[in-house]
């Protein structure tokens, strides 16, 4: 009985993983955490199989922003009141952009839902949201499954308390490491 509340329980991440990143106000960080505590032989797995479904409920979101932007996705927007937070999100775009978008949208606590939603809306070439959002969520699940492999329950109770500041840090410094790079070589 134990084995199949644990795989529903892994289906139910994944599945909160993909929804997370369409219209689910609740990060898939919150939900992976106690399973990879869990299973921390597996922490690492799991935290690839929360990246691969989160990306592919960004798409999800791509698509509905792309094609039913006016019928559903406004609906989404609304819902969380982000209608503000997306004309500001319009205003900032630019081809040379969309990448680091995605990217710090996918790092950090800013919603992600909302950025893919508007990532279709406003067409940007599939494939770099696809690739932004694989580093992103990525660096994001990967680090966190990583350190719970490495510290168990110790590092969940930090992770927990300091998720916020630690995935804007973390984005901080992997921004800044971007332009040192280009600006010094």
């Amino acid at each position: 009985m134990e084995i199949c509340s644990k795989q529903q329980s892994q289906k139910f991440l994944y599945f909160i993983s993909v929804i997370e990143s369409i219209f689910f106000p609740i990060p898939p960080d919150l939900f992976m955490m106690p399973i990879q505590l869990a299973k921390r032989e597996k922490a690492i797995l799991i935290g690839l199989w929360v990246t691969l479904f989160s990306v592919a409920g960004g798409v999800i979101g791509y698509y509905i922003g792309y094609f039913f932007y006016d019928t559903l996705g406004v609906k989404i927007i609304s819902f969380y009141g982000l209608q503000e937070k997306f004309l500001t999100f319009s205003n900032s775009i630019s081809k040379s952009t969309e990448f680091w978008i995605i990217f710090t949208a996918g790092l950090t606590p800013i919603p992600y839902k909302l950025f893919t939603l508007g990532g279709g809306f406003f067409k940007f070439d599939i494939l770099q949201f696809i690739i932004a959002s694989l580093i992103s969520r990525g660096l994001r699940f990967l680090f966190i499954s990583f350190l719970i492999w490495k510290f168990g329950e110790y590092i969940k109770n930090f992770i927990e308390k300091y998720l916020n500041i630690l995935s804007i840090l973390f984005a901080l410094l992997l921004i800044g490491g971007f332009v040192a790079v280009k600006y010094l070589f």
